[in-house]
């Protein structure tokens, strides 16, 4: 990957270009994404599993988890019945881990056509086919999804009353996932969290940082040449706080000052990491990455 130096620029170059209208910021919220490891990991694209639809417990708006599963996902440790059941009851419940991978969230349409919110979490494969032959099982592991969304989006959904979907195995089209590809942790260990995401680096100062509102353009919209990426950094004062690396398919940027901020994507085509050019608009705030593309992912 390829470090950038980057151009602090005047408003009156950019700010035309970059400044988005309040209409416009609301859309900036559909295109949140979590932490991807583009270093050491491997794209996947899971097998549909089963759609469960959550009421948010703030605006009563509803959003839906796509609980999926790959063969590539880490099989937690093998557990009985009754050892889940201990595991649950026991002051340290958090013996059992099992990895997850949560991938971003994406907007797709209901059956009434409807726009919602949709969450993509992948399973091993045989612990998911294990889960959906157990009525507790099948409750444990959506709970944990469900805790393992919330927690990572920051929004206020409870396990209390899923509602798995019959007939339906996924809402809309699963995501691509970047896994880690390492060997699963053994689960009866000192206390870690319940939940191991598997697209995060398992650092715990993770927490620490904000991922960053952004979108992806592409010119033309047919056969397109160019790729776009306007990232909003608004607890930015210079580009001398970021660092910015491009890769053929991925994209890492973090901050080290103030608020920091980390925004580690895949991207949808293929670019030319020797044409990347970026700017930051120190008036709107907004960081610009353009390149040209190569191919389509």
């Amino acid at each position: 990957m390829l470090s950038k130096n980057f151009l602090d620029i005047d408003e009156s170059i950019m700010e035309k270009n970059l400044l988005i209208q309040n209409n416009e910021e609301q859309e900036f919220k559909e295109f949140v994404t979590g932490f991807l490891n583009p270093d050491a990991g491997k794209i996947i694209k899971p097998a549909p599993g089963i759609c469960i639809k959550i009421i948010k417990t703030d605006d009563k708006s509803k959003v839906f988890i796509n609980l999926c599963h790959h063969t590539d996902i880490p099989q937690p440790d093998e557990i009985t019945r009754d050892e889940l059941i201990q595991a649950l009851e026991s002051q340290d419940p958090e013996k059992f881990f099992v990895p997850l991978s949560i991938g971003t969230e994406h907007e797709e349409n209901d059956k009434s056509g409807a726009k919602v919110k949709v969450y993509d979490v992948a399973v091993n494969s045989k612990f998911f086919d294990q889960c959906l032959n157990d009525e507790l099982f099948q409750t444990f592991i959506i709970s944990l999804t469900i805790e393992g969304v919330a927690e990572k989006f920051k929004i206020k959904i409870s396990s209390e009353n899923p509602i798995v979907l019959k007939n339906r195995k996924c809402l809309g089209s699963l995501q691509q996932h970047r896994i880690q590809q390492r060997p699963p942790r053994p689960s009866i260990l000192k206390k870690k969290p319940l939940i191991e995401e598997l697209n995060c680096k398992g650092s715990p100062q993770l927490e620490k940082y904000v991922i960053p509102e952004y979108r992806i353009y592409i010119q033309p919209e047919h056969n397109p040449k160019k790729l776009i990426l306007d990232v909003w950094l608004p607890e930015v004062n210079n580009s001398q706080e970021i660092d910015l690396k491009c890769g053929e398919d991925c994209l890492l940027l973090t901050t080290l000052k103030r608020i920091k901020y980390e925004l580690d994507i895949f991207l949808p085509y293929t670019i030319n990491q020797q044409n990347v050019y970026s700017t930051f608009n120190t008036v709107t705030k907004f960081l610009s990455v353009t390149s040209s593309i190569t191919s389509l992912q």
